[in-house]
């Protein structure tokens, strides 16, 4: 989980092996990491370099000897704000993106990532049809994406396929949501989200690399929320329990 979460930050594996190790070290001289990670040594000091470079670790002269030792992991929320900061003051300066470009396709679970950080744009009422319990991969990331919506006071209804009932009950437990599940012939495995001007078809599962289709497109979006309020009154309520 915590390399994971690194990796996704943009550290390599040689980056994130000594970055945990320096963790557990404290201060530490080249061999004492070379020692505890087990990498050759001048991909250590390469990696090392690319630590200080993004701020991940500093280092002191002590008897003339180099000295390393990671920032503290609550510093790594300071780098990315930082970052986002950075960013968000030079985005008028790229060119704006053609008005033609209403289709586009991302694979893995980045593109997951991208669309559920789309939909916290939207205030207004969001719905999804053929909801399915997801994959352990993505599970701490969608859950991330309740917290922030609730937040946001976003409502959400959701339409599951039947064999996850169990799954449909828990999120029912998050406030703004309201669950109800298809009847048993809908086993489809695209999930629909339905936001704003915009619908994303989300396949592949635990055992697939993910794809996901966001169209933007405000007539698709009205039909497809016309075609959710048909499925809406077809479909079986769930027995709610007390929010969170």
């Amino acid at each position: 989980m915590i390399e994971e979460t690194l990796r996704n930050i943009g550290l390599s594996r040689n980056e994130i092996k000594i970055y945990l190790a320096l963790l557990e070290l404290g201060p530490s001289l080249m061999g004492q990491i070379c020692g505890k990670t087990k990498i050759h040594r001048r991909n250590v000091y390469d990696s090392i370099e690319m630590l200080k470079d993004k701020g991940f670790i500093s280092s002191t002269i002590i008897n003339n000897r180099n000295k390393f030792e990671a920032i503290d992991p609550n510093r790594i929320i300071d780098i990315l704000d930082e970052k986002k900061i950075n960013f968000q003051k030079i985005m008028d300066n790229f060119p704006k993106q053609s008005k033609g470009s209403a289709v586009r396709v991302y694979t893995g679970q980045n593109g997951r990532k991208i669309i559920f950080e789309d939909k916290l744009k939207f205030k207004e009422t969001q719905y999804v049809i053929n909801a399915h319990e997801p994959s352990q991969r993505s599970s701490n990331f969608i859950e991330n994406y309740h917290l922030r919506r609730i937040s946001k006071r976003i409502p959400l209804k959701m339409l599951f396929i039947s064999p996850d009932v169990d799954f449909a009950k828990r999120i029912t437990k998050y406030k703004f949501v309201q669950a109800k599940i298809l009847p048993d012939s809908f086993t489809s495995p695209i999930a629909i989200n339905i936001y704003g001007n915009k619908v994303a078809f989300l396949l592949g599962s635990g055992t697939s690399e993910p794809i996901s289709i966001l169209i933007e497109d405000i007539n698709l979006s009205k039909e497809f929320r016309a075609y959710f309020s048909m499925l809406w009154k077809m479909a079986r309520k769930l027995n709610t329990t007390k929010k969170i």
